[in-house]
């Protein structure tokens, strides 16, 4: 059985300190065999819940040039946060 995306988003950015949404978002589809705009924007959500629950932080922002969400679309670099790396060890993900 395969780990909810948030879980292994979180185990991404425990693996690789430092990815851009876009190359997250590049990971968790080819990882899981997902493809097209409603995926990109599912992970998307998702990234910004994680966020908002502060167990990641964006560390550098950018402006999308059409390459990955769409043009002028804000692009965020994340990284796991401190309480981040204590809820994954909570709950088994690390």
């Amino acid at each position: 059985m395969a780990i909810h995306i948030k879980g292994r988003i979180l185990q991404h950015l425990a693996e690789t300190p430092m990815l851009w949404d876009y190359q997250i978002s590049e990971l968790i589809m080819k990882e899981y065999g997902l493809s097209g705009d409603y995926w990109k924007g599912a992970i998307r959500v998702s990234l910004a819940d994680l966020f908002s629950c502060g167990l990641i932080e964006s560390i550098e922002e950018g402006i999308d040039d059409g390459a990955h969400f769409g043009c002028e679309k804000v692009l965020f670099r994340y990284r796991l946060t401190d309480f981040g790396k204590s809820r994954m060890r909570d709950t088994s993900l690390m």
